[in-house]
């Protein structure tokens, strides 16, 4: 738990510092070995956002806090699908994930200030499911920005904040590019005032469940 990358747009670390008994750490990176073992509890598999509130390939991630975690998923009883999201897609270290076929490896985008290039990173890890979160969307996607070599796209606007208001554009633009390279779309339910009847909820095609 934890992040230093210092977004303005966070809801995690407003999340941290707003409750201290859950988080006496506050925002600051911390490992808890102690919940490795939790998703081995669980009977049904289930879809895991592995460090929801943090980022495992990120600089102040500790090697061996990485490498704990993934020997946890790798030996998980439990056939469960375990999503990686990273803002540090070019730190994660190349090799054959897609023999893990229990994860998926993605990266966040938002559009703003250039973090666009990140997509060529993520299409080089060998992934059985290479990802893109656009949330939140803050901004367009550059025409000459491919989105081929994806399996998977998601889309999500900013929630609790008037700095940026989701422009219609951004989001038609998203869709209509994935839908012409054949690539699933999952819209996030903040989207649904703004699509109540165009909400597209899909999952890689190979891993739906």
């Amino acid at each position: 738990m934890g992040c230093d990358h210092g977004c303005w747009y966070c809801y995690a670390k407003k999340m941290c510092l707003r409750f201290p008994k859950i988080f006496p750490n506050g925002f600051k990176p911390t490992f808890h070995p102690e919940r490795l073992g939790e998703p081995w509890e669980y009977k049904k598999p289930s879809k895991i956002f592995c460090c929801s509130i943090s980022d495992l390939f990120a600089p102040w991630t500790k090697p061996e806090w990485r490498d704990q975690v993934l020997d946890s998923i790798d030996g998980c009883p439990v056939d469960h699908t375990f999503q990686l999201l990273t803002k540090n897609p070019e730190r994660i270290p190349l090799g054959n994930w897609a023999a893990m076929k229990k994860i998926w490896i993605g990266t966040t985008i938002t559009n703003e200030n250039g973090d666009w290039r990140n997509l060529e990173c993520i299409k080089k890890v060998q992934a059985i499911v290479r990802f893109a979160s656009f949330e939140p969307l803050l901004g367009s996607l550059p025409s000459t920005v491919s989105l081929k070599g994806l399996d998977w796209i998601i889309i999500g606007k900013l929630t609790g904040s008037r700095k940026v208001r989701l422009n219609p554009f951004w989001v038609s633009q998203l869709k209509v590019r994935a839908m012409e390279a054949g690539i699933p779309i999952f819209m996030k339910n903040n989207l649904a005032p703004h699509y109540p009847d165009q909400l597209i909820q899909q999952f890689p095609r190979r891993c739906e469940i």
